[in-house]
């Protein structure tokens, strides 16, 4: 006789209810979230160097932007650092009503990723740790682990100087396969909004579209007497549309609890009206920063790129900040006035990062303890290294939230051994520390060294 365990065994072992398990395992198992947050060409270590670790570090550091020749030989852990008293680290400081973020963060100075080449931009580089266009980035490579029951595997905005709505410069799925990064506001709010704030005629005529184009694949397919080939791409071509109208039907199921978390529509946000020519990027920065934090808690993704100046990296900024661009900004940092003006594009960066993790810190986890922002990392970098002509010898990074994750972010600084020295670690070993963080064990070999890889694994310093 069967038994009911017998045959739920057997439906189980025959993948029968296996579209239900990954469903419930998807809404039980521990949230997790990445943000990863790139400036275009360079952050100073000085940026982030707290007075405490300065005075550690010892007086030959001076006025200098960059100072590897003092790092230690070993690891200089400082816990309960002042990080808010870095140079533009002051938006984690709070104040006026809005937490500290100084015990939720940490500071990484010392990581290498000389194999991604530096330069004006490493590219794909800053996020795979490989030579530009060799690899998949970190993003693509967890975004299936973190997608769970999202409509959104990964959203990737940004800003560029490229005239064109979509770049494809900063991430990638693979060798020679990028990744594209909106770097429109407009486009991205549409493109992840528009099923939920159109209005019903125009969410219908989306879905008709989809149902429309399925239809003539699949009529396509049942007459197709072309080669196995040309036939896969069609059916690789009806697969995809099979998955946007789906998620056009998940969209359509979460509108009423997204839509209080809209941001304004492009057509009358403050952000994007009266702009110049070019834009002011920090201002359609912060238009993408909404966009992702409404994505983020709204649950229509897990995980986010925010590239500023990503493709053509010689954005404007306002002329209140600098009247040239980025590019002719770094060329004169030995002004006084240019050099203001990079501190301050970057504190502005950390004001955006600072926001959003407030936003996640304030929004209780559902089914789980703890806000967002303790199951979120957020890491904020630049897409090059340490300066503007970098040899990416040095990588300062800013890592927010993730302590119910095991992140030990909680008002640290680490300062690593100076590229070149054996103790050295690299940029790598900081995304095997979020794939360790997001339940892989075995995410030690990430990043494409070669010989040049110092150690696998996870970073001790940052992670329990």
């Amino acid at each position: 006789m069967l038994t009911r365990r017998a045959l739920l065994k057997s439906a189980v072992a025959a993948g029968l209810f296996a579209p239900f398990y990954r469903e419930v395992l998807a809404q039980t198992a521990k949230p997790m979230r990445l943000v990863l947050v790139l400036e275009c060409n360079g952050i100073y270590p000085q940026a982030f160097l707290s007075s405490g670790t300065r005075t550690a570090l010892g007086p030959k550091i001076g006025t200098r932007h960059n100072f590897r020749d003092v790092y230690p030989e070993a690891p200089l852990l400082r816990m309960g650092d002042d990080l808010s008293s870095a140079l533009c680290l002051g938006p984690l400081a709070g104040g006026s009503g809005a937490p500290s973020l100084v015990n939720r963060a940490a500071v990484l100075l010392g990581l290498s990723s000389t194999i991604a080449g530096g330069g004006h931009s490493s590219g794909t580089g800053a996020l795979s740790c490989a030579v530009h266009g060799s690899a998949a980035t970190l993003d693509a490579v967890l975004a299936p682990r973190l997608k769970r029951t999202a409509p959104f595997d990964a959203i990737r905005l940004g800003t560029s100087s490229a005239r064109t709505p979509i770049v494809y410069e900063t991430c990638a799925y693979g060798p020679r396969k990028p990744a594209g990064i909106l770097v429109n506001p407009m486009l991205a709010y549409n493109t992840i909004f528009g099923s939920l704030s159109a209005s019903t005629a125009v969410g219908q005529e989306r879905r008709m579209l989809f149902d429309f184009a399925r239809e003539d694949a699949k009529a396509a397919l049942g007459t197709f007497k072309g080669n196995s080939h040309e036939r896969m791409k069609l059916e690789r071509y009806l697969a995809s549309l099979e998955t946007l109208r789906a998620r056009e039907t998940q969209l359509q199921g979460m509108a009423a609890r997204v839509k209080p978390l809209l941001p304004p529509d492009p057509s009358v946000n403050p952000l994007l009206q009266g702009g110049t020519t070019p834009p002011d990027s920090l201002k359609w920065l912060e238009a993408q920063f909404e966009i992702a934090t409404t994505a983020l808690l709204g649950g229509l993704t897990n995980l986010v790129v925010l590239a500023a100046g990503t493709s053509g990296f010689d954005v404007a900024y306002d002329s209140s900040i600098a009247s040239v661009g980025r590019h002719d900004l770094q060329h004169g940092i030995d002004n006084a006035a240019n050099w203001t003006g990079i501190a301050a594009v970057t504190r502005k960066h950390v004001a955006l990062v600072a926001k959003l993790a407030r936003a996640l810190a304030a929004t209780p986890e559902l089914n789980a303890s703890g806000s967002m922002l303790d199951h979120t990392v957020i890491v904020f970098m630049s897409d090059n290294g340490e300066q503007h002509h970098s040899e990416a010898r040095e990588w300062p990074k800013l890592v927010l939230g993730g302590n119910a994750l095991g992140m030990k972010t909680d008002g640290r600084t680490v300062v690593y051994p100076a590229e070149g020295t054996a103790r050295n670690r690299q940029v790598s070993n900081l995304f095997n520390t979020l794939g360790h963080a997001f339940g892989d064990p075995d995410f030690n070999t990430f990043g494409s060294e070669g010989p040049t890889r110092i150690a696998e694994g996870p970073l001790s310093e940052l992670m329990g």
